[in-house]
């Protein structure tokens, strides 16, 4: 069994780095604008779509004791400091343009966001999560972010060590989970998970199990989470959504391993984008906003203390 699941990571990475190494380029010169086309049709003011705030972006290098991480960089051109951040982890070998929308999406509001850049297969997930908190402290030495007013995100391993990094170092006022898969030699369900002091939101892909054992299986997916999350964890499911459809090109080369829903992958995507917004508006700038659902296909849980309840 672990040979089989060991040849399903090898695939998938070699797949998405075939994606990276031949795509680049192609990348570089036709920027995705998702956030635009998603827009379309949305009213004036939903927050899946841009803010007010005119954006920009920039690729910069992070030093922290000799080692360099490459971030996107997202904030308003017109960024009022102290300004909160957020700090968004991509999914193993998934490229960090997948999350354009996200960023573009937050920093048109306010926020000053850092996408950290593509990683390889062997990075582990305590070295991704001190990622998160060296860039985190460098928003706040560099970019003139409030240090009380940091959230962070991540999808798949990224929403698991975005976890994993708000309860090992505290710091971080928010955090969301994309669909997070628990999966590796650490556990953050089994540990780490009882010790986070952040507001945490969960946003799970209904049918990712039936996909690739790699792709976020029951054994290891946001609903582990959310059985041992502390009490006041809201949990989203996107209903009939698998493990890339969130994304901004979920049917990019390579991502068909992880293929198996049958949602509207726009509609995943927006709906997951207006809850990541939305969370963090409230939680870093005490904004009164619900959640906002696809009616009659998404559902949301809250944790109690000792139980939850449906909503």
């Amino acid at each position: 069994m672990r040979q089989y699941r060991l040849f399903f990571h090898l695939l998938l990475a070699a797949s998405l780095l075939l994606l990276t190494i031949s795509c680049n380029d192609l990348w570089t010169q036709l920027p995705l604008d998702t956030l635009a086309t998603d827009a379309a049709g949305m009213p004036e003011g939903d927050l899946a779509g841009p803010g007010r705030q005119q954006v920009g972006s920039t690729q910069v290098e992070v030093q922290h004791r000799g080692e360099r991480l490459e971030v996107v960089l997202y904030k308003s051109y017109r960024v009022q400091t102290p300004a909160p951040a957020v700090v968004f982890l991509p999914g193993r070998m998934a490229a960090e343009d997948q999350y354009e929308s996200y960023a573009r999406a937050l920093a048109s509001r306010g926020f000053v966001v850092a996408v950290r850049s593509w990683y390889s297969l062997f990075r582990s997930d305590l070295e991704l999560a001190h990622d998160a908190k060296v860039i985190a402290d460098w928003l706040v030495r560099s970019q003139g972010v409030d240090p009380g007013k940091i959230g962070i995100a991540g999808h798949s391993m990224g929403g698991k060590d975005a976890v994993l990094a708000a309860a090992r170092y505290g710091g971080f006022a928010g955090v969301v989970a994309i669909d997070p898969d628990d999966n590796g030699n650490v556990s953050v369900v089994h540990g780490p998970l009882a010790r986070l002091k952040a507001p945490l939101l969960l946003i799970g892909a209904e049918l990712a199990w039936r996909a690739s054992s790699v792709c976020a299986p029951r054994a290891t997916n946001y609903l582990r989470f959310f059985e041992r999350a502390p009490a006041g964890t809201v949990e989203l499911t996107l209903r009939d959504a698998d493990h890339v459809q969130m994304l901004d090109e979920p049917d990019r080369f390579g991502y068909g391993i992880c293929r198996s829903g049958t949602a509207d992958s726009r509609q995943v995507r927006v709906t997951a984008r207006r809850a990541t917004v939305g969370f963090f508006l409230q939680h870093l700038q005490g904004w009164p906003v619900p959640l906002m659902l696809r009616p009659g296909q998404d559902t949301i849980r809250v944790a109690q203390v000792d139980s939850f309840t449906e909503n």
